[in-house]
């Protein structure tokens, strides 16, 4: 046999798929006699190549002759010819035998000059499987289940114990050849823990392995190897590079191209200006996922969390090919800000464009209109009730952008009200009260008294000091503002209209007959103007619900509770916190008439509320106490 197109010697590791190569692939070679090829398809690193070496050497018996011939090391172009080469070698030999292609890109690179006899043909690539179905039988060769990746990783480093092999089989996604790269650090003398640690801050290192031979076979070599063959391409080819960089930064969740406002951008390109449309962003997201490097979805484009942690560590050496990758992510993220705000029913838009707003890297946000789609998505998380998740992600926004912007105190401000909202609903008061006193005194001092966010501010101020139980001082406020918006904007506006809902709220505690007269006032404006299931009317009527509970009006009440309940879980998420304080009124007014609450139900609104409200308070202690008996 011709030594150049040889069988690779055998990989002494290799554990798994079992099933696939002792019974799955052979049953499809033997049905290949209607020449038809097979194409082992995947991610790079999963494993397609040793699977593909370990199958044929298992297989030589049944063929009086095995080639191999690495596509991919070819070069453009030059894949025909070995083919070629390769059949000319077999001439005048009988019987059938088997073609290995290792690392095919592209069909009408090898199809044509496949061979029409009894050649059974066998392919591996890592380019989408659509490009392949009508030309050949495609298997997808999934990643190693855990207790593989365990073995392979014990054979690599025997000295590893299995809990840590777990763990390093869990970072790296269960991908054989990253697990081999991993394993040469473990057998230089690098503990599992420091390999884990470097794969946080460098995975692009870890994935190279140790020695500067492992590169071109490794899993960081190989992607830098698909992304310099897109630099040294077309103009086409080095967009496509600029977009996986993009995708790299925007990762790792999803990006949802589906949530894509406008249908053209404009982007730095050096001292000019490009222009990008939609059917360009998609057709260059099709040409990455032709080759192998995107993972497009239903409305959605990502890399694999690995892939992309590498191409964010090689972004690290090229600072042109970043910072422009990064004004690129962030036109996109403020094209897929979603038009209405959450209150007004854009829960499932923002639910789709929050995860990338919210992981990509504040540091690199450099406009006004990417910091306010920040701000937006945090705004999105308070409104859903994720308040935790708003409080750590907005200090560590905070602190970016005052270490990296010399001019940001606008933005702050409003990061500092968005936090304020947050902190308030954990029943963090304190700091609620010193943010929004702060907000409150830059936006009067910038923007006046009579501006709406200055009165917003004010509000906020005066139900601060109403949760701290100062409500004769809280309603003098929040009067004050209400009157005045009324004056400025007139009865029905939002704000207005709002401000008088925090109100009834604030005055039910001394004064609920003038609370529920003022409340059956605003939630009759909010239902004409908002409609039923806007959050401001539901807030309302739970608002008006309790001034009755304090006129002893529980008739009225209760149903009025039970209403909103229903109504607020036709709009809002089912833990939002909103739910569970309607809820929770709710079940103990029911209790309190001698009407049955389910235990259970109370239970885990009890729950709920406990890991929503970071304090004591008083309805969670009775409905604890109800759920309790």
């Amino acid at each position: 046999m011709n030594q150049s197109f040889a069988l690779p010697g055998r990989n002494p590791s290799f554990i798994g798929r079992t099933e696939l190569i002792d019974d799955v692939l052979p049953g499809y070679l033997d049905r290949a006699d209607d020449g038809v090829p097979i194409v082992l398809n995947g991610r790079t690193g999963i494993g397609k190549t040793v699977m593909s070496s370990e199958l044929s050497h298992r297989q030589r018996a049944r063929y009086p002759e095995v080639n191999w011939i690495d596509v991919a090391a070819a070069g453009s172009g030059q894949a025909a010819e070995r083919i070629t080469a390769c059949l000319t070698t077999a001439q005048g030999k009988t019987g059938s035998r088997l073609l290995v292609l290792d690392g095919a890109s592209d069909p009408g690179d090898i199809v044509p000059y496949l061979p029409r006899d009894e050649t059974k043909v066998l392919i591996t690539s890592r380019a989408d499987a659509g490009l392949w179905n009508r030309w050949a039988r495609v298997v997808q060769v999934p990643v190693l289940a855990r207790e593989e990746s365990v073995r392979l990783l014990a054979t690599l480093a025997p000295d590893l114990s299995e809990v840590d092999a777990s763990r390093l089989a869990d970072a790296l996604d269960d991908l054989p050849l990253a697990m081999e790269n991993a394993a040469s650090w473990l057998t230089s003398g690098m503990t599992p823990g420091q390999v884990l640690e470097q794969l946080e801050t460098s995975t692009s290192s870890i994935l190279s392995g140790y020695r500067s031979a492992d590169f071109p076979r490794s899993l960081a070599g190989r992607l830098s190897d698909a992304m310099g063959a897109l630099a040294a391409g077309t103009e086409e080819d080095q967009w496509m590079l600029h977009l996986l960089h993009t995708l790299a930064v925007l990762g790792p969740d999803p990006f949802p191209t589906r949530a894509l406002k406008g249908h053209r951008w404009e982007v730095p390109e050096s001292d000019t200006q490009r222009v990008l449309t939609l059917y360009d962003l998609h057709r260059r997201l099709g040409g990455l996922r032709d080759r192998g490097l995107t993972i497009l979805q239903t409305g959605a484009a990502r890399l694999d969390e690995i892939s992309g942690a590498v191409i964010r560590d090689l972004l690290a050496t090229r600072p042109q090919d970043r910072i422009r990758a990064f004004a690129l992510a962030e036109q996109l993220l403020v094209a897929a800000v979603p038009e209405r705000a959450a209150p007004e029913k854009a829960w499932g838009d923002w639910a789709l464009a929050a995860p990338s707003i919210l992981s990509f890297d504040p540091a690199n946000i450099r406009t006004g209109p990417g910091r306010k789609t920040v701000l937006d998505a945090y705004g999105y998380l308070v409104d859903s009730g994720r308040y935790k998740e708003a409080i750590d992600g907005l200090g560590r926004l905070r602190t970016a952008w005052a270490e990296h912007l010399a001019d940001h105190r606008a933005d702050d401000l409003a990061a500092m009200s968005v936090l304020a909202r947050a902190h308030f609903g954990r029943g963090h008061y304190e700091a609620a009260e010193a943010l929004n006193l702060l907000v409150y005194q830059e936006a009067e001092k910038a923007l006046g008294p009579s501006d709406p966010r200055t009165m917003a501010a004010l509000v906020r101020c005066a139900l601060d000091l109403g949760a701290k139980g100062h409500h004769s001082d809280a309603c003098h406020l929040a009067r004050h503002s209400w009157l005045e918006q009324r004056r400025l904007f007139g009865p029905e506006s939002r704000l207005a209209m709002r401000t008088g809902s925090h109100l009834v709220k604030l005055q039910t505690p001394h004064d609920p007959d003038r609370a529920c007269e003022l409340g059956r006032k605003i939630h009759g404006l909010q239902r004409e103007h908002l409609g039923i299931h806007h959050q401001h009317t539901l807030e309302t009527a739970h608002h008006l619900a309790l001034c009755l509970i304090a006129l002893y009006e529980f008739g009225k009440a209760l149903p009025l509770l039970k209403e909103t309940l229903r109504l607020r879980q036709e709009t809002l998420p089912p833990d939002h916190p909103d739910i569970l304080w309607t809820a929770a009124h709710y079940y103990l007014l029911s209790a309190d008439l001698g009407r049955p609450v389910p235990p259970t139900a109370a239970r885990e609104t009890c729950d709920g509320l406990r890991g929503t409200f970071d304090r004591d308070h008083h309805v969670v202690r009775r409905l604890a106490a109800m759920a309790e008996r």
